[in-house]
């Protein structure tokens, strides 16, 4: 029984993990696209773009081991290998404060910010990062959506 829950609940926090990732992401884009807003998809991409750069950059300069080490064998292996900072924190801070901005509704905002910090502990009970890989993410989440209401 225990470890059916166990297995049931790893499941679970895989899943909420993905709400953190590049097909989710994209998707989200092509629904707002569909929708025709416009200026939010253009802000979405400007977010996506920029958050995927920087990890990119601070992963080639910066190696950092995930806390379940992961081998690679070349240059792009090796920055998907490291951890610093966590690309899924950014987008889902990103994502969390244009659509909190955006939802003036308290309990809106109080499901978006319980749903981000759940996908934060996913990436922490996964052992793909650890809360400096975290706070980096959250950082550059916020700071590329300063940088997205300049365009």
């Amino acid at each position: 029984m225990h470890k059916t829950i166990k297995y049931l609940s790893d499941e679970i926090i895989a899943d909420i993990t993905r709400f953190g990732s590049l097909v989710f992401y994209t998707f989200l884009l092509l629904v707002v696209l569909a929708f025709q807003e416009v200026q939010l998809f253009v802000q979405l991409l400007f977010g996506f773009i920029v958050t995927f750069l920087c990890v990119v950059i601070i992963r080639m300069v910066y190696f950092k081991n995930r806390p379940r080490k992961q081998g690679h064998t070349n240059f792009i292996e090796r920055i998907d290998a490291s951890s610093f900072p966590s690309l899924h924190a950014a987008r889902i801070i990103f994502l969390f404060v244009v659509f909190a901005y955006m939802f003036t509704d308290v309990y809106v905002t109080f499901f978006l910010g319980i749903f981000t910090l759940l996908v934060m502990y996913s990436r922490i009970h996964l052992k793909k990062h650890d809360w400096k890989d975290l706070c980096g993410g959250i950082v550059l989440g916020i700071v590329t959506y300063w940088l997205s209401l300049l365009v």
